[in-house]
């Protein structure tokens, strides 16, 4: 599961020992799992945990001289906050950039005076081109907001969103509102929403019958084909790598639990298009299901409301209650804000810090900017 970084950075350092900073080691991780359980019931495993390195094409040339994370540490060698570092690789123009999304930024409340210490030795990593953080949370947007920048593409506040099952959808929302008889009642109000949107709902355009939908488990040699031809048709976009070692290490996890849908158009046997979309927040009620990525490398055609049309058919029939997508205004994935009939709030959870001053220019400015869930640690897991 993908964690938001969160931290309390209070006006005073606590009246307690100094704790030491130092790089993270894998063998941390019974403690850096039990801090991290703050942030969500849902810890990685030890083998997942160790697969955000291990497990990316970029370790055997990095694994040396790449810091996971670093820790804040007591005397008695009790590890009291922490942050990860992931390594990732962005192009742009034919360049290679190296990027380090945050992971997992969580200090134990007496420890909290120190929290941004973790993030300034975070931010002055060598080797670094560029910090790309897409989870922050409320506690973190403040320091965030002061050291980075706030992606200028999209509103990230906002999310967009289908109704798949109504039923569960309303049990919740009532429960949440601590209305009585939230179960009892439920069935008729999810009827009412759902007749809502039949009214109201806008039509999905007419599917391209000349390419061929499918699911398909893995991310095979077509995925580097297209990758190549993806970047070739961008190359003033700034693009987290997408080949297909890639795409098999950033949603392992996901695939081994059975959380990732990978939708593909294809053309005379040739891959043209493919969306994915990630299971995420799932609790007893409510399963959701996320618009991570869509790609295609037919310019003049749309697909995204031909994938969106197979996936709300899989919500429905393996009853999951909600699709939706961060980031409204996003043009690649305006068809989605465009037919999704619901919106709700979130904190901004998209920023990014440049290190050279040149690209630091250019990345004020929307134009370079392809963004989406596959950035950062957003989807990874």
């Amino acid at each position: 599961m993908t964690l938001s970084l969160e931290s309390v950075p209070p006006t005073s350092m606590p009246a307690r020992a100094r704790p030491q900073l130092r790089p993270a080691r894998f063998d941390d991780y019974e403690q850096i799992a039990r801090l991290e359980a703050a942030l969500t019931p849902e810890a990685s495993s030890p083998d997942d945990w160790r697969m955000l390195w291990h497990g990316s094409p970029l370790w055997p040339h990095l694994g040396k001289r790449w810091p996971i994370g670093w820790v804040l540490e007591t005397a008695d060698r009790e590890i009291v906050g922490c942050i990860g570092n992931v390594p990732l690789l962005y192009h742009l123009r034919g360049e290679h950039l190296m990027a380090a999304s945050g992971r997992g930024w969580v200090v134990a409340p007496e420890y909290r005076g120190y929290a941004l210490w973790l993030l300034d030795e975070r931010f002055n990593q060598p080797c670094v081109d560029l910090f790309i953080d897409t989870t922050i949370g409320p506690a973190a947007s403040s320091a965030f907001n002061e050291f980075s920048n706030r992606i200028p593409v999209g509103d990230w506040e906002t999310l967009s969103y289908f109704i798949t099952s109504y039923s569960a959808f309303a049990t919740r929302a009532m429960r949440k509102l601590n209305l009585p008889l939230a179960r009892m009642l439920a069935p008729s109000a999810g009827a009412a929403l759902r007749l809502k949107d039949v009214i109201l709902g806008r039509g999905f355009p007419k599917t391209h019958a000349a390419y061929n939908i499918e699911s398909t488990d893995r991310f095979d040699s077509r995925f580097d084909t297209f990758w190549d031809e993806l970047l070739r048709q961008n190359p003033d976009k700034l693009m987290a790598a997408r080949d297909g070692a890639t795409l098999s290490w950033h949603y392992s996890v996901s695939m081994r639990r059975g959380r990732l849908w990978i939708l593909t158009a294809s053309q005379n046997r040739q891959l043209r298009a493919y969306c994915i979309f990630k299971r995420h927040g799932a609790t007893a009620d409510v399963r959701r299901m996320r618009l991570v990525d869509y790609q295609s490398i037919d310019r003049d055609v749309d697909l995204l409301p031909d994938f969106l049309a197979v996936a709300l058919r899989k919500c429905v029939a393996e009853d999951v209650c909600v699709l939706d997508k961060p980031g409204i205004g996003v043009g690649r994935t305006h068809a989605f804000d465009a037919l999704a009939p619901y919106r709700r709030k979130q904190t901004w959870p998209y920023f990014y810090r440049a290190i050279d001053s040149g690209l630091a220019v250019e990345l004020r400015q929307p134009k370079f900017w392809d963004p989406g869930e596959y950035d950062g640690d957003a989807s990874i897991e």
